[in-house]
C-alpha cells in the first residue's frame, strides 16, 4: 500500500543532538549539518533535495535517531513518485521506530507514526504507538478516535465502541460518533448494536431531526423500508420545514420508484432555507443528471430548475448549472449563451472558459473556441487544461499554427528542454519526471503526432509517438496509432504488428485496437486472423454502439479476399449507411467487388 498525500500530516521537529550513543563527537557535527540542511530545504518545500540530505545524515551517522526518522519519514512521504515496494515501505517505518519510542512526549510524531503505521496495514504498531498516546495525552480526544479505526481495522469490535465510548465520555453524545459506531456494527454484522446506537442517539435528542434522520438511514442499510420511511416522516413532523428531512423522504421515494413524492420532496428541499445554493445546486445536479441519463421527460427537469433560477436570478453558480444542463439536452446554443452570462459575472472562473470552449467545439465552431481561448487569456492565466482544449479547438479549426504553439507551451510547461520537433536521443529528461508528468507527456506526444498526421507530416507524426513511448513504452494509444498509420504508409509492417499486439495485450476489448491488428494482418496477408480479430472488433462496438464506418469497411474487405463476397457486400452497404460520402465504398458497392485504397 502507497500512503497518498502523506506530507501534509508530516512537521519537521529539530531536536538538539546528544552524543554518547555509540557516535563520535565529530560524525555526529557532521551528521546533523546534512540533518539541518534538510530541515531548511523541507520547509522550502524541496523534498527530493530533503529525502538526499536525511539520507547522507543517516548513512554518516546510523545512531541519530532524529536523522533516522526523518530519513524514514520522507520515504514515506514520496512513496507515491517512487515505486516502493510494501517491504520497503516497512522498512521506511522501522527507520522512524527508536526516535518515537525515544521521544513519547511529542504528540504530534506519536501520532503521525501511528497514522503511518495504520495505512501500512502494521494494525499492532499503530494500536502499541496509540495506545501510549492516549494514556499520555487523556484529554486529546482525537488519538481515540484514531484508535477506534486501528481498533476496528483489526477486527477488534468492542475495543473500537469502547474507545468511541470513553470518546463520548468527554466530548459528549454527537451524530459524527454515534455514525461511527453504527458503522463498525454493520461493518460486523451486529444488527441490534446498529440499531441500538441509533435509538439511543435519537432519544438523546428527541427534537432533533438529523438523529431521527439517521436512524432511518440505519433502518434502509438493514433492508428495512417500512421503518425507514417511518423515521424519515417523523423526522418531518418533528421539523415540518427541515430540508434535510425533505431531502431523505425525496431519496426514498427516488429509491422506490415513487416519481410523483420524489419530484413534490425535491420541490420542497429546493425552497427550504436549510442549504445554502452550493448544496441546492448540487441536489438539483444530482436530479437533473438523472433526468438525462434516464431519458425522462425533461420537463420536470425544467420545473425545478426554474425554482433555483427565481430563488438565484443572477448568480453565475445558477446559470453554469443551466448551461450544464442545456448541453445535456443537447442544446448548445442555450449552452453557450447562459454560460456566456456566467463568464460575463464571474470571468475569473477557469471552468467556465473552459465550458465554453467545450460547447463552441461541440457545436462546430471550433474557431470561436480559439477567440474565447484569448478572452480568456486576458483575465485568467491558461492552465494545461484550457491550452489542451485550444490544441484540439486549433486542430479542428486547421489553425495547425495555434495547435502547436500549445503544444509547445505545454511540452515546456513539463520540462524546458522539451518541445515539438526534436527527436529525444534518450530518457536521460524522463528519469526525472514523477509518473504523472511521464503520462502527460507521452499523452501529448501521441496527440501531437495524430496532428501530423493529419496534415501528411508524416516523418513528423513518427517522431512524436517514438518520444510518446520514450517516455511511457506501454502507451497503448500511442502503439495503436503509430501501429496503424505505420501499416498506411506501407512501413515497416513486422513492427506495426508487434506494436499493435502490445496495444491489445493493454486494453484487450478496445474495438479500434482489435480493427488495428486485424487489418495489419490482412495487409500481412494473414486472413483467417484478420478476420476473427475484426469480426470481434465488430461485435464489440456494436454492443457499445459505438460502431464506424470504417470497422465494417475493413470487415467487408476480409471477408471479399477471405471468398465471402455476399458478406462483404453486406458489410460495405452498413459502412455506406454511416458514411454515404465515401468514393471508394460507393465503387466497391457498385463493382461488388474488393478495391484497395490508392
Amino acid at each position: 500500500m502507497l500512503i497518498a498525500g502523506a506530507s501534509a500530516w508530516l512537521s519537521v521537529t529539530v531536536y538538539g543532538a546528544k552524543t554518547g550513543n555509540g557516535s563520535s563527537d565529530g560524525t555526529r557535527e557532521k551528521a546533523r549539518y546534512y540533518y539541518m540542511e534538510a530541515v531548511r530545504r523541507q520547509v522550502d518545500g524541496n523534498n527530493a533535495a530533503a529525502f538526499e540530505l536525511y539520507k547522507k545524515a543517516y548513512g554518516i551517522d546510523p545512531s541519530y535517531t532524529e536523522a533516522e526518522s526523518a530519513y524514514g519519514g520522507l520515504r514515506l512521504t514520496i512513496a507515491a513518485d517512487t515505486f516502493q515496494t510494501p517491504e520497503m515501505l516497512l522498512g521506511s517505518l522501522e527507520l522512524m521506530r527508536p526516535f518515537i519510542d525515544k521521544y513519547t512526549g511529542d504528540y504530534f510524531e506519536q501520532t503521525y507514526y501511528a497514522y503511518l503505521a495504520a495505512h501500512l496495514d502494521t494494525l499492532k504498531e499503530a494500536i502499541r504507538v496509540y495506545e501510549r498516546a492516549d494514556s499520555l495525552f487523556p484529554s486529546k480526544t482525537a488519538t481515540l478516535a484514531n484508535l477506534s479505526e486501528a481498533y476496528m481495522a483489526h477486527h477488534d469490535l468492542a475495543s473500537a465502541i469502547g474507545a468511541l465510548d470513553r470518546y463520548e465520555r468527554v466530548e459528549g453524545k454527537s451524530a459524527p460518533v454515534s455514525l461511527r459506531k453504527i458503522t463498525y456494527f454493520i461493518q460486523a454484522q451486529d444488527t441490534l448494536g446498529a440499531l441500538r446506537e441509533a435509538r439511543e442517539l435519537a432519544e438523546y435528542s428527541p427534537r432533533e431531526p438529523r438523529f431521527m434522520i439517521l436512524r432511518g438511514n440505519v433502518y434502509d442499510a438493514l433492508a428495512m423500508p417500512d421503518s425507514a420511511l417511518t423515521c424519515y416522516l417523523q423526522a418531518e413532523r418533528i421539523a415540518p420545514e427541515s430540508g434535510p428531512a425533505k431531502l431523505a423522504l425525496a431519496g426514498y421515494y427516488k429509491e422506490h420508484g415513487d416519481s410523483v413524492n420524489f419530484d413534490k420532496k425535491t420541490y420542497e428541499a429546493l425552497l427550504s432555507e436549510d442549504f445554502d445554493l452550493t448544496q441546492k445546486a448540487d441536489l438539483l445536479a444530482q436530479y437533473l443528471q438523472r433526468i438525462i441519463s434516464d431519458k425522462s421527460d425533461t420537463s420536470r427537469g425544467d420545473h425545478l430548475f426554474d425554482v433555483l433560477s427565481k430563488q438565484y436570478p443572477h448568480e453565475p453558480q445558477v446559470l453554469d448549472l443551466a448551461a450544464r444542463y442545456s448541453a445535456a439536452k443537447g442544446n448548445m446554443a442555450d449552452a453557450i449563451e447562459q454560460i456566456g452570462y456566467a463568464i460575463d459575472l464571474k470571468a475569473d472562473q477557469k471552468d467556465y472558459w473552459a465550458q465554453l470552449m467545450s460547447y463552441q467545439m461541440v457545436d462546430d465552431k471550433p474557431a470561436e473556441a480559439i477567440k474565447t481561448f484569448d478572452r480568456a487569456a486576458t483575465h485568467i492565466t491558461p492552465d494545461e487544461d484550457l491550452l489542451l482544449m485550444l490544441t484540439q479547438a486549433g486542430a479542428m479549426a486547421k489553425d495547425y499554427d495555434r495547435a502547436e504553439d500549445a503544444f509547445n507551451k505545454l511540452l515546456g510547461g513539463l520540462d524546458t528542454r522539451l518541445n515539438i520537433t526534436d527527436s529525444l536521443p534518450d530518457r536521460s529528461i524522463a528519469a526525472k519526471m514523477t509518473f504523472e508528468d511521464l503520462n502527460k507527456t507521452s499523452s501529448l506526444f501521441t496527440m501531437l503526432g495524430d496532428l501530423y498526421y493529419t496534415r501528411k507530416m508524416i516523418p513528423q507524426a513518427f517522431v512524436a509517438y517514438e518520444n510518446a513511448l520514450k517516455f511511457i513504452p506501454d502507451n497503448a494509444m500511442a502503439l495503436n496509432n503509430y501501429a496503424y498509420f505505420m501499416s498506411e504508409e506501407r512501413g515497416d509492417l513486422d513492427r506495426a504488428l508487434q506494436m499493435s499486439s502490445q496495444a491489445i495485450q493493454i486494453e484487450p476489448d478496445n474495438y479500434t485496437f482489435l480493427d488495428t491488428y486485424a487489418w495489419i494482418q490482412f495487409l500481412k496477408g494473414n486472413l483467417e486472423e484478420a478476420l476473427k480479430y475484426q469480426m470481434s472488433a465488430v461485435e464489440k462496438a456494436e454492443a457499445a454502439e459505438d460502431i464506424s464506418a470504417e470497422l465494417y469497411s475493413h470487415l467487408g474487405d476480409i471477408l471479399f479476399n477471405s471468398a465471402r463476397p455476399d458478406e462483404a457486400l453486406d458489410a460495405w452497404k452498413k459502412a455506406a449507411e454511416l458514411n454515404p460520402e465515401d468514393a471508394l465504398l460507393k465503387k466497391k458497392i457498385k463493382a461488388k467487388m474488393y478495391f484497395p485504397k490508392e
